[in-house]
């Protein structure tokens, strides 16, 4: 093949062009694909117009979004009625927390043997844990605060054999603010049974 043959089959720049913003008709489009298999020049000038072009496009991505989000702005400003402004009294304690969670109470459930241990989760950001220990009529029988996840029941707490007791935990993640876990129920039987 001669240079003029090459030269004179080779598709403009505007078929080019048409070819990358895929606006060339369909027929156009499988010859154009047709050439680009076995042209080294036509399919360099598509690659580097691929890429001039591939900034542009990110660029009309962006403002679409952002054109739209405008709108909505305007037309909630636009629509909205002014409503009069309400003077509060000044706010003198924070929301309440609740994004914090609570902790799990892990053992003891079901029946148990003794001694008794009390375990549960670890809760982000807490100073320390308080354990309740109540019998089966919802009486406070046992109460300490500790650092730790878990603790023991003294003996001198006596658990009658075969008996419900309920315990729940807190976390205090903050002055005065606390997380508590589930009330848990639980039996012992020094036999094991």
């Amino acid at each position: 093949m001669s240079a003029e043959q090459t030269e004179r089959e080779h598709p403009s720049a505007g078929v080019l062009a048409a070819f990358v913003d895929g606006t060339l008709p369909l027929a156009e489009r499988a010859a154009i694909e047709s050439h680009l298999a076995d042209c080294d020049v036509c399919r360099a000038d598509v690659i580097s117009a691929v890429r001039f072009a591939r900034p542009r496009v990110t660029v009309r991505r962006w403002y679409l979004p952002a054109a739209a989000a405008a709108a909505v702005l305007l037309a909630l400003a636009i629509g909205r009625e002014r409503a009069p402004m309400v003077t509060r009294e000044p706010v003198t304690r924070e929301p309440v927390i609740t994004t914090t969670e609570a902790p799990v109470a892990l053992a003891p459930r079901g029946v148990v043997s003794r001694p008794v241990r009390l375990v549960w989760t670890q809760v982000a950001f807490a100073d320390s844990y308080r354990v309740t220990l109540f019998d089966d009529a919802g009486r406070a029988i046992y109460e300490t605060q500790t650092r730790d996840t878990s603790t023991f029941v003294p003996d001198s707490i006596h658990l009658e054999p075969r008996e419900g007791y309920f315990w729940k935990m807190e976390a205090q993640t903050g002055w005065n603010r606390w997380v508590a876990s589930e009330l848990i129920e639980f039996s012992v039987d020094p036999a094991g049974r």
